[in-house]
């Protein structure tokens, strides 16, 4: 199993939130190391001093000659910075390194540029920092780097706009109109007799006339009618609607290096802050 060092280099007391972080996410103490000026803090323990800086210990921490970072190191420890270093396994760089990143570690490029050390590293740094002489690859193995990238996946949902009530309620109107109705009264009249008119024996009878009288009065009656309808129904359309974001994919750079030193070629650039690979 390859294993890579992760370095990140931190100015402020981040370095102490970050090492917290790392031992909640379960990263064993013993693998982390916390460097700062003359004191080295390995998981728990505090070793003597000295133990932090100086080429022969960054030698034995990534092996190999003293490059550009290990400068970089040493400088930044001088200054008061604190150093942390991660061993991890291949499969857990991604998360370690997304931890460190969290709380802001310098640049090691933009740091080496301020300190006047150059911002490249050169060839024999660039070979040894990437396991170009992993013993799988010498023996005729493989190395496999995955390139991933998303892809944006567009669905539908339904949703509530609103609601549209529609009531049903009786409205009372006053209304009118004429109507022309017949009055019968009785009429009384008393006019002289006739001249020459006879009187018969009956007339001297009782008698009784009754008149009817009659009287109109208005009857209001209502009949009910449907006068228009109210129709409710759904009208569908449809709308075509551009969906915009961004999807990441990985790529990779290949720089091959030519060292007369080396027999390695072909090496691929990592991040310069935080990682390097176990030698």
């Amino acid at each position: 199993m390859n294993e890579e060092i992760i370095v990140a280099v931190y100015d402020t007391e981040a370095h102490a939130a970050a090492v917290r972080d790392l031992q909640a996410a379960h990263v064993p103490p013993e693998v982390i190391s916390r460097h700062a000026g003359t004191e080295s803090v390995s998981g728990s323990a505090v070793s003597g001093p000295s133990s932090a800086g100086g080429q022969g210990f960054w030698s034995s921490l990534f092996g190999g000659e003293p490059d550009h970072d290990t400068a970089v190191y040493d400088r930044s420890l001088e200054n008061g910075s604190s150093v942390v270093t991660v061993r991890v396994p291949d499969e857990h760089v991604e998360g370690v390194t997304r931890i460190l990143e969290r709380h802001q570690p310098i640049d090691i490029d933009e740091r080496a540029a301020s300190l006047g050390l150059g911002a490249n590293r050169t060839p024999a740094a660039v070979a040894g920092a990437h396991g170009s002489n992993d013993p799988a690859l010498r023996n005729g193995g493989e190395e496999v780097i995955a390139l991933s990238e998303e892809q944006l996946t567009v669905g539908k949902r339904l949703v509530n706009r609103g609601t549209t009530h529609i009531r049903r309620f009786v409205v009372e109107t006053p209304v009118e109109e004429n109507v022309t109705l017949h009055t019968e009264r009785v009429s009384i009249d008393r006019r002289p007799a006739s001249a020459g008119a006879r009187v018969d024996d009956a007339d001297f009878t009782d008698r009784t006339i009754e008149v009817a009288e009659t009287d109109e009065e208005a009857v209001v009656g209502k009949t009910a009618r449907v006068k228009e309808e109210v129709v409710v129904h759904k009208e569908a359309t449809d709308r075509v609607e551009t969906v915009r974001d961004t999807v990441r994919s990985q790529e990779v750079e290949i720089e091959r290096v030519d060292d007369s030193t080396s027999s390695t070629s072909g090496a691929t650039p990592m991040p310069a802050t935080t990682t390097r690979p176990k030698i």
